[in-house]
């Protein structure tokens, strides 16, 4: 018995959500749909919980499952992420569940399949680990897109990610394939020495990284790699688009510096350049694209675009060392609390199907709901990057890395597309705090928990954008197992 348990603590939280997942599936089966109804959340919640605080208490660091899994900072941290964004994106569904009859069972059993995935994906130390991560976590994310089985735009949302998804897991894996068969291994330390030995003067490599830098760009919503985003954010049920929003989008990043920094870090002066433009190019297509956006849903899909292109400069500053690393770390953190906040903010106004508010309906919001727009604001000013909140120290700590890398044009287009991001973000505040509604407006609900855990995010927002300190030291200790 003892040794069983030295075999599965290092997968502890990994355990927790999968018996949490099955545990919800059981209850849902055996309780009235009422009284169901009431305990998943709760029990969403205490096994997430669990998960989070006995982690770190019973997974010893370390190299398991004979070097497939490895525990580290780098995948406590990822845990910790994963881990609030699923507490985080099942408090805020309960009442939109019910309202809208979508299965709640499925959608939290969904959620945690996904997490588990995502939590994979930071423990892998070969490509093998890193692909059943994947996996795991995009095809319950399809399933979480097309859960409003009767809205025909979940259902074109569902279609598109999937089919999309599949191309790139196909170019993915055959990347994989590629650096198999240059390296004649599939564990990242040994990929790092044959490419250190090859160079980029061997075309395998270049074709091995294009794939990888493609499957990957998709999963992260990278230009021109994003497509699929606004029509999945905008479809798919608005829960699930929070929780669609940041938890793949961390998980990319997680497997981005698994594979490339850890395993084709020896290229990164080669591959730096070419991310620093794909950073600029996304950045600032997302912004330009979002700024004509009236639909508040798809205007926020396409600033998450924006983001991905602000940690993809991080990620070709890798050069500098341990800050650029520290830096994709915080900004995906301070990311995960801010965007998921502004898409539950949504969740206040009672609309039709799963198109997010437009602008005139948001007008007079503040009158209304006072709280749900105080929080939003919040969010929309931490998105844009002003003081005193997370939003503003996760842009600061991007650019100090970029200039040291020697990026200063990619650091002057950052601030630029910083400044344009606020005009569409502060459009929407005007929106609600100086408008005077006209016309019918959608009706406003005001869930008890929705508001809690809107309220604990938002102050968290402000809170860690002063005191951002202990948040930043521990993404540095974190960033340094995947530096060469």
């Amino acid at each position: 018995m003892n040794e069983l348990l030295q075999t599965i603590s290092p997968l502890f939280p990994e355990l927790v959500v999968a018996v949490t997942a099955s545990a919800v599936i059981v209850v849902d089966a055996s309780l009235p749909r009422e009284r169901a109804s009431a305990a998943l959340p709760v029990l969403t919640v205490v096994g997430l919980l669990v998960a989070l605080v006995g982690g770190p208490a019973v997974s010893a660091q370390g190299t398991y499952f004979g070097g497939y899994v490895r525990v580290d900072e780098f995948a406590v941290f990822f845990r910790t992420v994963f881990l609030l964004l699923a507490i985080f994106a099942t408090m805020v569904a309960p009442a939109y569940l019910d309202r809208k009859r979508v299965p709640a069972a499925e959608y939290y059993a969904t959620v945690l399949f996904s997490t588990i995935g995502a939590m994979t994906i930071a423990l892998s130390t070969d490509l093998i680990t890193l692909f059943v991560g994947l996996e795991l976590m995009t095809i319950p994310v399809y399933v979480l897109a097309g859960m409003q089985r009767h809205d025909r735009f979940s259902n074109e949302a569902a279609l598109k990610y999937f089919l999309l998804g599949a191309f790139s897991s196909a170019l993915l894996v055959y990347g994989f394939a590629w650096l198999f068969g240059l390296s004649g291994s599939t564990r990242y330390a040994d990929i790092a020495r044959t490419v250190a030995s090859t160079g980029m003067s061997d075309a395998a490599t270049i074709v091995a990284l294009g794939l990888v830098t493609a499957g990957l760009g998709f999963k992260a919503a990278a230009v021109p790699f994003h497509q699929w985003t606004p029509d999945a954010y905008e479809g798919a049920p608005t829960p699930a688009t929070a929780f669609m929003s940041v938890a793949p989008k961390a998980a990319a990043f997680a497997a981005i510096l698994r594979v490339l920094v850890s395993g084709m870090g020896p290229l990164a002066a080669d591959w730096a350049t070419v991310f620093a433009l794909l950073a600029a190019v996304t950045m600032s297509v997302g912004n330009v694209v979002a700024l004509v956006q009236t639909n508040t849903k798809r205007m926020l899909a396409y600033s998450s675009i924006a983001h991905t292109g602000y940690v993809l400069a991080a990620v070709a500053a890798t050069g500098a060392g341990a800050p650029a690393g520290a830096a994709v770390l915080f900004y995906v953190f301070a990311y995960g609390l801010m965007n998921l906040g502004a898409f539950a903010c949504l969740l206040y106004l009672d609309i039709e199907g799963t198109r997010g508010a437009t602008l005139d309906e948001l007008d007079g919001f503040a009158r209304r709901e006072p709280l749900g727009a105080l929080a939003f604001a919040v969010f929309l000013v931490s998105l844009t990057g002003i003081p005193p909140t997370i939003g503003f120290v996760a842009k600061f700590f991007v650019i100090q890395p970029v200039l040291d890398a020697g990026f200063t044009w990619l650091a002057v287009v950052l601030a630029f597309n910083a400044v344009l991001a606020a005009f569409y973000y502060l459009r929407v505040v005007v929106h609600m705090y100086m408008y005077e509604p006209e016309g019918a407006l959608p009706p406003v609900v005001s869930p008890r928990l929705l508001s809690f855990s809107l309220a604990l995010s938002a102050a968290a927002v402000v809170v860690l954008g002063i005191l951002p300190d202990s948040l930043y030291a521990w993404a540095l200790a974190a960033a340094g197992p995947i530096l060469p």
